[in-house]
């Protein structure tokens, strides 16, 4: 695995690192899910790495952790085959509660990553989670991604340190007018006005800053619903529109839309994908 992580948020992992105090749960929000992703792999490859600058990314502990591959590193998944991405408590138990008591096999420390907590974790495991996360061995890491640490139960959350990424992009005049223009296609009540919207935009690098713009309108009108007034009208159009659930789900199809976008796909493919999946997350009851 490459980590590739903006430089304020490489930093603010490298620096929590670096001052020797990694608390025993932390909560990364904020950013895409593949920056939060990389912040975690990066921050817990810091806790592996017993080299001198940690993480070096360079030492056989690093590397086994980029390649999934260490013997003290889990990533918790569901069971292969189920679709609803959820990781149930007979999983949790069978799977992962046991090993959190077993000493760590090759380094100091257990590092247990919990990717898009949100929707891995149901109220019941996060609460099977629990005690352990109260009383930690001293030699074992907890680490939640999640688009909000406000979507984790407040038992979980209060005994945890939030590490909020840093989401940067370059925008200018066309990238915030084509932004807008999502919004209106979006709210419209003709599906064509979305596609022809989507359509518009002739090359990748345009659409690329357009919907980085429209994803932190998004998340600002996420904020909204967490108690942060706003100001912007674009973000306020959302707000009339949407409910909390949906704006959650077009960041989550945006995000993917991104990384397509970073790959040999085909542009006009990619519009209409994309605009088929708005339509689906706008208009279902």
């Amino acid at each position: 695995m490459e980590i590739r992580l903006q430089k304020e948020n490489e930093a603010l992992v490298r620096e929590l690192v670096g001052s020797g105090r990694i608390p025993h749960t932390i909560i990364i929000e904020g950013g895409d899910s593949e920056e939060r992703v990389n912040a975690a792999v990066l921050l817990a490859t810091g806790a592996l790495c017993k080299e001198q600058g940690r993480p070096c990314l360079s030492c056989p502990a690093c590397q086994k952790a980029l390649k999934d591959a260490h013997p003290d590193f889990f990533i918790p998944k569901p069971t292969t085959g189920l679709k609803s991405g959820i990781l149930s408590l007979k999983d949790l138990r069978d799977n992962y509660l046991a090993q959190m008591s077993v000493r760590p096999n090759e380094a100091d420390i257990k590092v247990f990553l919990f990717r898009d907590a949100d929707k891995l974790l149901r109220e019941d495991a996060q609460n099977a989670l629990l005690k352990t996360i109260e009383e930690p061995p001293q030699n074992l890491l907890f680490i939640f991604t999640t688009e909000s640490a406000k979507s984790m139960l407040l038992t979980v959350r209060s005994r945890a340190r939030v590490i909020t990424l840093r989401h940067t992009f370059s925008t200018d005049s066309d990238s915030e007018q084509a932004a807008s223009s999502v919004i209106d296609g979006m709210i419209s009540l003709y599906e064509y006005d979305m596609l022809k919207t989507l359509s518009s935009f002739k090359d990748k690098q345009s659409m690329t800053a357009a919907l980085g713009v429209f994803v932190e309108k998004l998340r600002q009108a996420l904020s909204f619903y967490s108690g942060l007034s706003t100001t912007d009208p674009e973000v306020k159009k959302l707000t009339r529109k949407l409910d909390r659930a949906r704006i959650l789900a077009l960041i989550e199809v945006t995000d993917q839309a991104v990384r397509k976008l970073k790959t040999n796909i085909n542009l006009q493919l990619l519009q209409t994908w994309l605009s088929s999946q708005y339509r689906r997350i706008t208009w279902q009851k």
